[in-house]
């Protein structure tokens, strides 16, 4: 039986090599996008044609419902602004939490970053077997663990030189306090740090709930519907939610970003039915905070 690409690139120790010239660099918009699309254009080659296994513990992800492709493509805004965050120097090591689909991993290597992602890929059968491969083949280091839990980080303090954990904390049914310091321990002093969750408060669930009586929460039949324990959002934040468990971790916030993705801007009557999401941060569709340790 051949062994699983995970496997065998998590035999091999970590190794984190020093840039032959830590050189400031300057990476321009136009060629973030373009590196970014190709990497995506990378993961969706290599995505499985059954589902079922992405899917079992969150029903959401079921091909035909979740589209993996337009998801990545939207995310570029996203990805762009974290960028911003990160050091601009060659070789510098960035290790994203709880990648997944890792396009922004992938493109940031290509950057000549020195890139680790942390992913239990294991909770997904062999269904991103080929995503590991890529990761390997370009390489980027995989941590196999659950940062959500608690660890020993002994091995990997203050290794890096940034961390970033976007769309990770909404999915978790306990404290987010051991993901928080675990992603400190790892951060060397004075490390960047960029955490994104979904705001609680956008525009769309504040109208849905007070108007029509919907709930803001996950669907009833996705969550009665997924196999114990259920990994869609349990719990999205508000902005004073999110600083709070960034101050809490020992972190010092030097900024907070709002902003809103996968809308179409080109069309009048979502300007319209979205304008608040677009006026008033609070009601903004993402929260991101730049922290350092």
């Amino acid at each position: 039986m051949n062994s699983s690409p995970l496997k065998s690139q998590l035999d091999s120790p970590l190794r984190f090599e020093a840039s032959s010239a830590a050189l400031k660099t300057t990476i321009s918009a136009d060629q973030f996008s373009k590196i970014y699309r190709e990497s995506v254009n990378e993961v969706i080659a290599r995505l499985p044609s059954d589902w079922s296994a992405i899917a079992k513990h969150n029903v959401w992800w079921r091909k035909g419902r979740f589209d993996a492709s337009q998801y990545l493509r939207d995310s570029e805004r996203r990805y762009a602004k974290v960028l911003k965050l990160l050091p601009q120097t060659r070789g510098a090591r960035i290790l994203d939490v709880g990648g997944f689909l890792s396009a922004f991993p992938l493109t940031l290597r290509k950057l000549e970053y020195e890139v680790t992602i942390a992913e239990k890929f294991d909770y997904y059968g062999n269904a991103l077997d080929g995503i590991v491969q890529l990761l390997a083949d370009s390489d980027v280091a995989v941590i196999d663990k659950d940062f959500t839990e608690p660890s020993d980080m002994c091995s990997l303090r203050a290794t890096f030189d940034a961390v970033t954990c976007m769309a990770v904390a909404e999915h978790l049914a306990h404290s987010p306090r051991e993901l928080i310091e675990n992603i400190h321990s790892v951060l060397r002093p004075g490390g960047d740090f960029a955490f994104e969750v979904p705001n609680l408060a956008f525009w769309p669930r504040r109208y849905s709930f007070f108007f029509k009586g919907n709930t803001v929460l996950a669907p009833i039949e996705d969550v009665y519907h997924s196999a114990i324990p259920f990994t869609g959002h349990h719990r999205e934040y508000t902005i004073e939610d999110a600083l709070y468990i960034i101050k809490q971790g020992d972190f010092k916030i030097m900024n907070e970003y709002f902003y809103n993705y996968g809308i179409n801007t080109h069309n009048i009557w979502q300007l319209i039915k979205y304008a608040p999401a677009f006026l008033f941060r609070e009601c903004a569709g993402v929260i991101l905070i730049h922290a350092r340790k």
